[in-house]
């Protein structure tokens, strides 16, 4: 008997069988890998970071771009749909199948995490200027955005159900204002004269942004004070702020993730995939 058999939850079982083919892991991981790697280049141009903050500001953006078009195919694709209706005829719970479904979508995106993860470590064997507890905290930051991504494609195609385009066209467009944050804040700090406001806006700015998160894991990087981001953020450069502590934004993004999946999990399955 094989591992995969021994898997308890059998949705995730058939979901692992179907991706592991060659015939598709190849494919994925090779195109993951290479957007990896382009996405890496643009932060280099962007002087957003070098070395290892660049890859890690990559590999966060490769994971936000991945994993909610994965989860609103699994979920809200009419090959989705149509797998959803047989499994809520089943004896298998809600939360089976949505752990068993949002595993198998994001199987190669958590394969690049892993593979990433050694070679960070790898790295910082090679070289000592590389802290071992800074690449834990790096890599505990991108599994956070990994699971809030997979819950926002999931919440998004529960929520458009009816349209795959919607659900995705939904998961990133929240996305994105996440990643700018920063940017689409300033013309709202600029038209606000109460400084109270002020604060709250930029505090909210910088807790909501993954890039800010991921940069800050590695350490008191301010990547708010390149050139680059002096020239987008200045309605926030220009005051005095401070960033949030990594943890305190990932616990943000953990609890309120966790608290999305709450009403998902506790609905039976014909309520959660077959109502209109």
């Amino acid at each position: 008997m094989s591992l995969l058999d021994k898997l308890e939850n059998p949705v995730l079982r058939r979901e692992l069988k179907i991706r592991i083919r060659i015939g598709k892991l190849i494919p994925a991981m090779s195109l993951r890998c290479m957007c990896l790697g382009f996405i890496f280049l643009l932060v280099l141009l962007s002087r957003l970071g070098r070395g290892l903050l660049a890859f890690t500001l990559a590999e966060t953006l490769l994971v936000m771009l991945f994993i909610p078009g994965a989860v609103c195919n699994a979920f809200a694709s009419d090959a989705g749909k149509g797998d959803l209706r047989i499994l809520s005829s089943t004896p298998l719970s809600s939360g089976k199948i949505v752990l068993g479904k949002l595993a198998g979508a994001n199987l190669y995106t958590c394969l690049i995490i892993a593979f990433s993860a050694v070679a960070m470590f790898a790295a910082a064997i090679i070289r000592s200027d590389l802290h071992i507890w800074r690449l834990i905290c790096a890599n505990i930051v991108i599994l956070i955005l990994a699971f809030a991504s997979a819950v926002i494609g999931l919440a998004s195609s529960l929520l458009f159900r009816r349209n795959v385009f919607a659900s995705s066209a939904f998961s990133y467009a929240l996305i994105l204002v996440l990643i700018v944050s920063i940017i689409i804040s300033g013309p709202f700090i600029k038209g606000i004269r109460n400084s109270q406001a002020k604060s709250t806006i930029i505090k909210l700015a910088l807790y909501a942004n993954p890039l800010v998160m991921a940069s800050r894991a590695l350490g008191r990087i301010d990547i708010m004070r390149t050139r680059y981001m002096y020239e987008l953020a200045e309605p926030i450069v220009g005051r005095g702020f401070s960033y949030p502590n990594w943890y305190s934004a990932g616990i943000i993004y953990f609890v309120t993730s966790c608290l999305v999946l709450i009403p998902i999990f506790t609905l039976q399955p014909k309520k959660l995939f077959l109502s209109d």
